[in-house]
């Protein structure tokens, strides 16, 4: 969702597989701590950043340099059978002269895999994390002192059963969000109670390999919102429930190309004097090596997303996102990547156009330390009067692993 600073939680329903990018050639991963039948993966991200446009204002623009430190780890199980992962990120931004914008984000989690039989397994994952609402959020109002904190718990469970070209999982997501109360500049603190909710999502798959790394998928959704206050702040319940039914290629380990490709449909129903979103659904997360030197990236996706606009039932979130990866020599990788999206605010005359570019480079100096350096330029265009920006971003910054 685009008002989240730190964690996208893809909310598609049927969303695509994490496709994890290749290291550039001549990297090696991290070689982790052993610890018994575990190994520890400790990291720290250092960098320093400059941003033209600190509030993403229309007019008025203010400039800042911001430094960020993220140390994490993870905490790998290395057995024969049965999976279990502890992790850990913190993300702190200091501002030097807008202190207002300093956050802390931070998550802990885990995830594990118990192998019951040949070809059954059940999986789970969960995570609580602390994050902050960004500037760029159109849930956030302009005149905030700071962006609004919120906690988000995420938990999921899947039961699978794959045998030998077949396979079958059965699956569930829950997310609870609360929110602080915003501070506003002049006038009192805004209270964001009608925005606590809780999320749920169940779904079935099934699938056939009809080649060597290559299934063929379908997926059915179900997901029910709930508020902890019938009524919102606008005399509106957003109370909703919607399905999704979608079909599509997992592509599971190839040399050329790993991710996940879909089309479907989705029906999100709201109640009354809130219209309902329906109608073509889309998502994508595939990165594709087309020679040992280039890594293109592809994501795309259609999200309803929960909003407090007036009159708007949600935020559909409609977004492509094209990255590509040039390795130049073994140690250095050139990057590139463009993103567009369209936020239709169903119900609100409001209609949002996001498009953003970047370039940067990377230097792996060893298995312990990389180098990067990027220019970012954001834009959003909006139907209402006041909510356009244009926001230039440079940063550089240092990767530590072991």
């Amino acid at each position: 969702m685009l008002g989240n600073r730190r964690l996208a939680v893809m909310a598609i329903m049927g969303g695509c597989v994490a496709a994890a990018g290749s290291p550039a050639i001549g990297q090696v991963e991290a070689n982790g701590v052993p610890l018994g039948g575990f190994r520890l993966y400790p990291t720290l991200k250092l960098t320093a950043s400059y941003d033209d446009n600190v509030y993403r204002t229309d007019g008025g623009t203010v400039s800042d340099t911001f430094f960020t430190e993220a140390p994490g780890f993870t905490l790998q199980s290395d057995w024969l059978r049965h999976d279990l992962q502890l992790f850990g990120n913190l993300t702190a931004d200091q501002y030097a002269s807008r202190s207002s914008e300093n956050v802390n984000d931070w998550n802990l989690g885990g995830s594990g895999r118990l192998d019951i039989a040949k070809g059954l397994d059940l999986s789970t994952s969960g995570s609580y994390n602390v994050l902050h609402e960004a500037r760029t959020s159109p849930d956030q109002p302009g005149y905030a002192k700071s962006p609004t904190e919120y906690s988000m718990g995420l938990a999921h469970a899947a039961l699978q059963y794959h045998p030998y070209h077949f396979s079958f999982t059965v699956g569930g997501d829950y997310a609870r969000y609360d929110y602080d109360p915003t501070q506003l500049i002049g006038a009192a603190d805004l209270n964001n109670t009608d925005r606590n909710r809780d999320e749920y999502t169940g779904y079935v798959k099934g699938g056939y390999e009809f080649s060597p790394g290559y299934a063929w998928f379908v997926q059915a959704n179900y997901r029910e919102v709930q508020y902890d206050l019938k009524i919102d702040r606008t005399g509106l319940n957003r109370t909703n429930h919607g399905y999704s039914v979608n079909s599509g290629l997992d592509m599971l380990v190839t040399d050329l190309v790993k991710g996940q490709l879909f089309v479907g449909y989705l029906n999100e129903s709201y109640k009354l004097g809130l219209p309902d979103v329906k109608g073509f659904n889309f998502g994508a997360n595939v990165d594709w090596n087309p020679t040992p030197f280039w890594t293109v990236h592809l994501t795309a996706s259609r999200t309803p997303a929960a909003t407090t606009v007036a009159l708007a039932s949600a935020s559909d979130d409609q977004m492509v996102r094209l990255g590509v990866d040039y390795a130049i020599l073994s140690t250095v990788t050139i990057l590139a990547h463009g993103s567009y999206t369209d936020s239709d605010f169903h119900g609100s005359p409001r209609h949002d156009k996001y498009s953003e570019g970047g370039i940067g480079a990377s230097y792996f100096v060893n298995r312990y330390v990389d180098l990067k350096v990027e220019y970012t330029h954001q834009e959003r265009s909006s139907s209402l009067g006041g909510q356009n920006y244009k926001d230039n971003l440079i940063y550089g910054g240092f990767n530590l692993h072991i």
